[in-house]
């Protein structure tokens, strides 16, 4: 499993976390085991989810089940994430059975809130409020949270609040991510370093033909857009953070030359990677 979010293993422990984010770069592709409820407070979210993309409008949510690849692109959105494994219910009767029943019913229903009746948009928007206004340290702290988290669920899995989704290509995606996943560890393992395409496909177990039409159906991109797409984040990251020079941080991050890395850089972040980086200095 590939996850951007570490979560406790400890059964005495509540797996869950709540963000508050505002995606101004693309985010890598990746799956992992915990349902995610994205809301979006402003602007218009762009996400490839299930290998189709989506824009989610403010007021409306994103409904992310476990095992779902899925990648949020460069937006202004401004959104607050609520990140939990469905092992929450832990405790309950018949709670493993539940918790497949719970996973598999949102794995027919639909992904946002766009088609939901107003009352259970507005209900699932208020539950995310509820768990925002939760006191950290006080006794009742868990089991406020549970609660709210229970009826999340309730929403999110109800097909008289969440209508079925239209035919697409989850199961299919699903079926290849753990494969798919091992190539996103292989790329953040070796972007500094030429990666070829026979070399993906190694790391994901299948040959480079299948390779290619199964990594572009689940992703929305090539391979080499997305390795093209990894650098360049990576590139923008150490242009902020680090002192090194635009010539260093080219070859840190896999691009055979400068000239090169100042043509890619600027046709993904509209400027050449010395504005960039003077103007985020500058903030």
């Amino acid at each position: 499993m590939y996850a951007p979010f570490l979560f406790t293993t400890s059964e005495k422990e509540l797996h869950y976390v709540l963000l508050h984010r505002k995606e101004s770069e693309a985010f890598p592709m990746h799956w992992h085991d915990e349902i995610e409820i994205d809301c979006i407070r402003s602007g218009v979210l762009r996400i490839f989810l299930n290998g189709e993309s989506r824009s989610v409008k403010a007021g409306e949510a994103v409904i992310i089940n476990s095992g779902d690849p899925h990648y949020w692109l460069p937006s202004e959105a401004e959104v607050t994430s609520v990140i939990f494994s469905p092992d929450v219910i832990s405790g309950t009767e018949n709670s493993s059975l539940l918790e497949k029943e719970i996973v598999q019913r949102i794995g027919r229903l639909s992904r946002t809130t766009e088609n939901w009746k107003d009352k259970d948009r507005a209900a699932l928007i208020a539950l995310v409020d509820e768990l925002e206004s939760i006191p950290e340290g006080i006794f009742s702290y868990e089991l406020l949270v549970r609660s709210a988290l229970f009826r999340i669920l309730a929403l999110a899995a109800d097909e008289n609040c969440n209508p079925p989704s239209a035919p697409g290509t989850s199961t299919a995606c699903q079926k290849v991510m753990g494969r798919i996943s091992n190539v996103f560890r292989y790329i953040e393992e070796h972007y500094s370093n030429p990666i070829s395409l026979p070399e993906a496909a190694a790391a994901s177990g299948y040959v480079p033909t299948y390779f290619s039409r199964v990594f572009k159906s689940c992703t929305g991109m090539t391979f080499y857009d997305y390795l093209t797409l990894f650098r360049v984040r990576k590139a923008e990251a150490a242009l902020i953070a680090s002192t090194d020079s635009i010539a260093a941080i080219a070859v840190e991050c896999g691009f055979s030359s400068v000239k090169t890395f100042d043509r890619v850089f600027k046709e993904h972040a509209g400027i050449s990677p010395l504005k960039f980086r003077k103007m985020h200095r500058q903030r």
